[in-house]
């Protein structure tokens, strides 16, 4: 009481508190804007922006949480979602000029007709059979039909998917509308077919740059800039890009920590083999039971080349599979059916329909007493299997080889099944009436079923910790890019032209500690020639333990535009080189006679024949369109002057010519060449309508 009475007392104290507490918390927003777009006071959930129109975080997020929660590919589905988002506002915009939508009925057909949106039949493809889950599907239905209750992580993300199926479907229809007005005029048609008629033939002198020793050539930085200028396009830069350099510090176990995970799984050896219940034993050791019958050739490694020679009971190790330490036991060995043939009834049951599964099963109990009492087997399938595939086939399944089928099914045939035999099955799709016609046993060969401990070969903790510290150690000395590329002790690599939103860096791959590299990279305060003060851990996903640490450098950075002489350097070294050996080689060239230009070089003439405008391609030389489009320009008997190829530099004298014609197949060309046009619609369309679109893309500054 008489801390309240104090508290009443100084209610102005605690006033200028509140108020300091509230414009902290206010400043601490607009500084750390970089983490969330620019504050209270910006666009603070725009995580981008299309034509000024804003594509909302909170929206992107929850899109994220109800399609992608399953996904452990954060990085891809935030690219593909992103794409998703701006395809998006670029289709709202355009059906709302062109009036263009999707009614409830057609909505409904996508959802659930015959006609399923391509969005809807992925994200309810069985993965055992890779057909669209209709049973699924239709519970779904008649869930929302009748308004049951639903699951509110269900709601949301049928709430997203329809969004998706709507989207693609508007997208659908534009790509119709440009596709649909694509024609091929029949004088282009003619051309089209011209040059894949007309030939020409030609005597050749092709120099390889390597007739010029590396030697002989000085590059200097007006080289590199005169060939980026010259080749503006491939090598301008829409966005700003870092170069890195890198030192990877892999994490190993050590000598000590490989016996004694040796030693750990050699110690439940004998517990192995007097274990009763083998699938029980492995999997509360971390092991794996496989309960299907495996030929030899099936097996991998050690098993394949040793499993014969040991007995049913028997463990097989330790030994080294891959990065593990493994024992294998064989828990059962048969010989079984190379092949099957069968016949099945199938009544569909729902899952965790009880009542279900109870008539169905009289219903199967039934049938088997109807086929007792002499009723066909055939007969009765075809109007009593609910299996549509078989049902008309009189329940025929065909011949099929172990495995083909799901497991209960499959083991009730080739495990306790004999010939002429019927049997009761339950699986996910309800219970079956088996009748074996026809088991085939061509090599008699022991299948085995085998349970197996694995203990992965990873490094202990006092392995990681003493790496760490080795690191750490390190990166006090390596503080400078200058001092990575010093040290001779460390291997240094480079990863180029990151971009901002990137989350992979070259065998790096994708991850957490990927996204914080390329994050420090584009920190303001990241200057060229910095090295990282923090060291970047990744983890082994499977095993969970230190697998590397990164230390990085902040090598250049390129600016948009036209790129530098300096950021390209080592990467266009080999074509600039080339240019300066085709002005070397050039220079060498003073006669017009090919036997003197060979002779020259060292080199014989060679011929070319049939060779066509619309192959692209010259017998012995390979891709050289510069050569062939001369060949194409020049008369009959001249020879030209040296053509810079891709390989050398070539001469030639065309010797014949044999014009094209559109002969009679005009029409056709000119159908496969609208087709070819309008299947490039639905990809290019698009993107050409992103280029035209002002993109703002502010994922950095959220992930």
């Amino acid at each position: 009481m008489a801390l309240i009475g104090k508290i009443r007392k100084n209610m102005w104290l605690v006033i200028v508190l509140l108020a300091v507490a509230l414009a902290g918390f206010i400043i601490m927003d607009m500084t750390s804007a970089n983490n969330r777009g620019n504050g209270i006071f910006g666009t603070r959930n725009a995580i981008g922006k299309v034509d000024g129109k804003k594509i909302d975080y909170n929206e992107f997020q929850k899109a994220e949480s109800a399609l992608y929660s399953g996904s452990s590919d954060v990085y891809g589905r935030r690219n593909s979602l992103w794409n998703y988002f701006l395809e998006k506002a670029i289709v709202d915009e355009y059906k709302d000029l062109l009036g263009i939508g999707v009614s409830s009925d057609e909505l409904n057909e996508l959802e659930f007709g015959n006609n399923l949106s391509p969005i809807v039949q992925n994200n309810f493809r069985s993965p055992q059979t890779g057909q669209v889950d209709r049973e699924q599907l239709n519970q779904f239905q008649e869930a929302i039909n009748n308004g049951q209750e639903l699951a509110p992580q269900f709601v949301n993300f049928w709430n997203e998917q329809r969004k998706q199926v709507i989207k693609t479907s508007i997208q659908s229809k534009l790509t119709n509308m440009v596709s649909k007005a694509m024609v091929v005029p029949t004088w282009m048609a003619e051309l089209s077919a011209k040059s894949q008629s007309e030939k020409v033939d030609f005597d050749y002198v092709m120099v390889p740059f390597t007739k010029v020793d590396d030697a002989e050539v000085k590059l200097t930085d007006e080289d590199y800039d005169a060939f980026i200028k010259k080749n503006a396009t491939k090598y301008t830069n829409k966005e700003e890009v870092r170069n890195l350099s890198y030192v990877v510090f892999d994490v190993l176990p050590s000598q000590a920590d490989s016996q004694k995970i040796y030693n750990d799984l050699l110690a439940l050896k004998q517990e192995f083999i007097q274990s009763k219940k083998d699938s029980l034993f492995v999997s509360s050791n971390s092991g794996m039971y496989n309960p299907s019958f495996q030929k030899k050739d099936e097996l991998q490694g050690v098993l394949k080349d040793t499993i014969s020679k040991f007995n049913v009971g028997d463990v097989i190790g330790p030994y080294i599979e891959g990065n593990s330490y493994m024992m294998a036991k064989i828990s059962e060995r048969k010989v079984m059916a190379d092949s099957a043939k069968a016949r099945h009834i199938l009544r569909n049951v729902q899952a965790g329909d009880a009542l279900g599964l109870v008539k169905a099963k009289s219903y199967i109990d039934s049938l088997k007493n109807l086929i007792a009492s002499g009723a066909n087997f055939n007969d009765l399938a075809t109007t009593n299997s609910q299996d549509p595939g078989s049902a008309q086939n009189g329940g025929d399944l065909g011949t099929f080889a172990p495995g083909a089928m799901v497991g209960p099914f499959n083991d009730a045939i080739f495990i306790t099944g004999k010939e002429g035999g019927m049997y009761t099955v339950e699986t996910q799709f309800g219970v079956h009436l088996i009748k074996v016609e026809k088991l085939k046993f061509i090599s008699n060969e022991g299948r085995y079923k085998i349970a197996y401990l694995r203990s992965p070969i990873v490094p202990s903790q006092e392995t990681q910790d003493k790496k760490m510290e080795e690191v750490l150690a390190a990166s006090e000395k390596l503080k400078t890019i200058d001092a990575l590329n010093a040290d001779t002790n460390i291997k240094v690599e480079s990863a180029n032209g990151l971009k901002k939103n990137d989350f992979n860096i070259g065998n790096l791959g994708s991850s957490q500690s990927t996204r914080d590299i390329i994050r420090w990279a584009f920190d303001k305060k990241s200057k060229p020639g910095n090295v990282s003060g923090v060291i970047y851990t990744y983890t082994d996903e499977e095993n969970y333990h230190d697998s590397k640490h990164v230390m990085v450098g902040l090598k250049s950075i390129t600016k948009a535009g036209l790129a530098s002489a300096e950021s390209l350097k080592g990467v266009i070294d080999d074509l600039v080189k080339n240019e300066k050996k085709a002005e070397i080689i050039k220079s060498k060239i003073t006669s017009k006679d090919l036997n003197t230009i060979a002779a020259t070089f060292g080199l014989v003439p060679a011929k070319a024949e049939g060779v066509t405008f619309a192959s692209g391609l010259i017998p012995d030389l390979g891709t050289e369109p510069k050569v062939i489009g001369k060949a194409f320009a020049s008369k009959s008997g001249v020879v030209s002057e040296p053509i810079v190829g891709k390989t050398g530099v070539c001469i030639i004298n065309v010797t014949n010519i044999t014009p094209g014609t559109a002969g009679e197949n005009v029409a056709m060309i000119k159908q496969q060449m609208a087709m070819s046009n309008r299947s490039q619609v639905s990809y290019k369309l698009m993107e050409a309508i992103k280029k035209s679109k002002k993109v703002t893309d502010n994922r950095f500054t959220f992930y």
